[in-house]
């Protein structure tokens, strides 16, 4: 692949749309630094920075600029490798480090038009640009090689950091060149490798810092300390939408250690926005918290007060016959209401799944600190765009006055997406004038805002007297996703809110009948809902692969050749869903007291197709095996793909047997892990992972692929088992 970047000055931005495999436009920066209008000039001090994300050192010491969070989902690992096979040089040995200028125009992320990471595009968006990043780097060095040597680029190449000549073999290391490099001007014509010659992508078993994070010397995000800091955490409403009416800190304030006390107000002017609490601040966090236990709040009465997750079924079933409801057509073809008085056999059921939290390992913490008419955020910030809202809404700040120091996460799920943190700790460190860390407990996350939504789908379905399904129709009720991502989300056009019809529109619902409606309603609950990892595939994706198989089974025909028939013209789709059945045994005999069930779907351009063992012995069922095949394109770190989607798998089984978030009279029921259950190591049964390379040219998004097929595969296993269908979550083991 070659590609011909402008030559214009370095003083200036290259832009450039050249295109490559995926037709991707791509933004260079070249520094003034670099830009030296003598060629003779001394070399710049310091690094070689020949784009927006290579830097070199006179030492050797390659460094990578990424604009993407890590939330221990492998991304840096991934995205070093795109630079480093283009560069020739270990992608174990690369410096990963954040950008100075968090906003810089080239870091925003092409689709939502914000700086972000999420939705499962960091390596699949990032893939081609930053190997041409790397390819780049790599032709200034061979000239600058070559002008040394007084012999031509074509006669040099590179390996492991050197630019060697293959006649004379005379090698030079990149820190050699890097003074020659950096007065060259942008190449005419970068050459990508043939992914024959790949020696880091695809190749890749292992993550960065894995012996640091397994030996407990990785820092993450809670580890962050510095001078004169002071711990936060903050006393939030106990019923949603409450306000303070009066509090009383003197108890509060005699603890050992507690510094202030600081009411934060709410932020309900702001999409996303923070609800109002008193803070505790103190020298660490034990003090903090001992502090908050003492605190005398009285808070106001809630307009949920009355709210009752239980109930909440009942309204949902009113807004299907709502006719003022807001209903958004995410597919639709032929006609499925001529069909339903011609069908041989007509089946409808509905569908549900609970309030779900996030719960990742490491709960949110962030670290502010105001300082010179600037804010400073240390953390793990998912969102960059978010924290520079944070600093202007409450700070007054302008872009030039903010830096985020991006730390690894341990953990997100999506609940490092919402804002309300970044608002509260932007508030606090303007109070305090000193560095402040929030940290939110165990309990803090279980009962804070923005989990993810109560759904009820209400599905239909027509199969002729030959048994081919003629008709399907889906009624999908959930909230609207949070619009804090984009003031006006929902008065465009379409109406159509995206982050709800995941897998049930045309680009990623798999089955194509004739007659086909699938419909989104929007049904708020006054309930705010939040980011979470799979958003509405998992809910969608549940409805749609329960109901197939209710479908193939009303049919009198096998689940596996039923969606099979259903579906045309995705040979990527049906290889893994055979690929799948076959490594599982489909249609083999089984035990006795055994079954099997399937389930698939399509996102963020991969495919995954999951088949579940379930066995039953002296009334106990247990998930014996999870069979998944996957196809992500290319898998640039297969080794971080499969963790991936293990990780997906085991989220899955945690959607299908636990998870579950109970709301009585405006409260949060459950408070830490002893009574929200989730996947433990014993729950865990044998897991078969098959990477398949249905693209070689692309890679795919994984971070989210995994878990949405689990929860339908073991429902279906269960009726094969059980003869009885379970329509809700959790599923009920016995």
């Amino acid at each position: 692949m070659t590609i011909s970047p402008m030559d214009v000055s370095r003083r200036v931005f290259l832009k450039q749309t050249a295109t490559v495999a995926s037709g991707l436009a791509i933004a260079f920066y070249l520094p003034s630094s670099l830009a030296a209008t003598d060629p003779k000039a001394p070399a710049p001090a310091g690094e070689f920075e020949p784009n927006a994300w290579v830097r070199i050192l006179p030492d050797g010491t390659v460094k990578l600029v990424v604009h993407k969070h890590d939330s221990g989902t492998g991304t840096h690992t991934a995205l070093a490798a795109c630079v480093a096979e283009e560069l020739d040089v270990n992608p174990m040995t690369v410096q990963v480090i954040s950008p100075e200028d968090p906003f810089f125009e080239t870091y925003i992320h092409p689709i939502w038009k914000v700086f972000s990471t999420g939705g499962s595009t960091s390596v699949s968006l990032e893939y081609d640009r930053l190997r041409m990043a790397g390819a780049t780097a790599r032709a200034l060095l061979i000239t600058a090689a070559a002008k040394q040597w007084k012999v031509s680029p074509d006669s040099c190449i590179t390996e492991e950091g050197r630019v060697v000549h293959g006649a004379s073999k005379r090698s030079l290391g990149y820190g050699e060149l890097v003074g020659v490099a950096a007065h060259l001007p942008a190449p005419a014509k970068v050459t990508l490798k043939d992914p024959a010659q790949f020696r880091y992508i695809g190749k890749l078993r292992h993550k960065r810092d894995a012996q640091a994070k397994v030996c407990g010397r990785f820092k993450y995000s809670i580890d962050v300390v510095l001078p004169d800091m002071l711990v936060a955490v903050i006393q939030r409403a106990p019923v949603l939408g409450a306000t303070v009416v009066s509090m009383d800190s003197a108890a509060a304030l005699q603890v050992p250690g507690v510094r202030k006390v600081i009411k934060v107000p709410g932020r309900p002017d702001v999409l996303g926005g923070n609800v109002e609490g008193v803070a505790v601040l103190a020298d660490s966090y034990w003090a903090a918290h001992q502090g908050r236990e003492l605190l005398k709040v009285q808070w106001s009465d809630s307009p949920l007060a009355g709210f009752d997750s239980d109930e909440l079924a009942k309204a949902q079933v009113a807004a299907l016959a709502d006719q003022g409801a807001q209903r958004v057509s995410a597919m639709a073809a032929g006609d499925v209401n001529a069909q339903w008085p011609n069908a041989a056999k007509l089946l409808e059921a509905d569908y549900r799944m609970p309030y779900k939290v996030q719960n990742p390992l490491e709960p949110i913490c962030i670290t502010a600190q105001v300082k010179d008419n600037a804010i400073t955020y240390w953390g793990g910030v998912q969102v960059p765009s978010s924290a520079l809202e944070a600093a202007q809404v409450i700070c007054k700040f302008t872009k030039d006055k903010v830096t985020i120091n991006e730390r690894v996460s341990g953990g997100s799920f999506g609940a490092r997406e919402a804002k309300y943190w970044l608002f509260e700790v932007a508030y606090l460190a303007q109070q305090a004038r000193v560095p402040v860390k929030l940290m939110n407990s165990r309990e803090d996350e279980m009962r804070s805002l923005f989990m993810h939504p109560a759904t009820l789908h209400r599905a239909k379905g027509a199969l002729d007297a030959q048994g081919r399904l003629t008709a399907l129709q889906l009624d999908a009720v959930s909230p609207a996703s949070p619009e804090q991502w984009e003031p006006g989300y929902f008065e465009r056009p379409d109406k159509m809110d995206y982050s709800t019809t995941e897998a049930i529109t045309a680009w990623d619902f798999a089955y194509r009948p004739a007659n086909l409606d699938l419909t989104w309603v929007r049904h708020e609950s006054q309930v705010p809902s939040g980011w979470y990892r799979s958003v509405s595939f998992i809910p969608n994706v549940f409805a749609v692969e329960s109901f197939m198989d209710e479908l193939a089974h009303g049919a009198g025909q096998d689940p596996l050749a039923f969606r099979l028939a259903n579906m045309q013209d995705r040979p990527r789709h049906v290889a893994v869903l055979k690929s799948a059945a076959e490594r599982a045994g489909w249609g083999q005999p089984l035990p006795e007291g055994t079954a099997l069930g399937i389930a698939t779907n399509q996102g963020y351009t991969s495919f995954i197709a999951v088949v579940a063992r379930l066995s039953q012995k002296d009334g106990v069922i247990k998930v014996e095996k999870l069979t998944c095949v996957v196809d992500c394109g290319l898998a640039v770190s297969p080794g971080g793909v499969e963790e991936q989607i293990y990780g997906g798998l085991m989220w899955g089984l945690g959607h299908a047997l636990f998870d579950r978030m109970d709301i009585k009279q405006g409260r949060v029921v459950q408070s830490n892990f002893h009574d929200y259950r989730v996947t433990r190591m014993s729950d865990m049964p044998a897991v078969d992972i098959l990477l398949v390379d249905g693209d070689p040219a692309k890679p795919g998004g994984v971070g989210e692929l995994g878990s949405p097929s689990v929860a339908p595969a073991i429902a279906n296993a269960l009726f094969s088992l059980t003869g009885v269908r379970q329509r809700s979550t959790p599923l009920n083991l016995g």
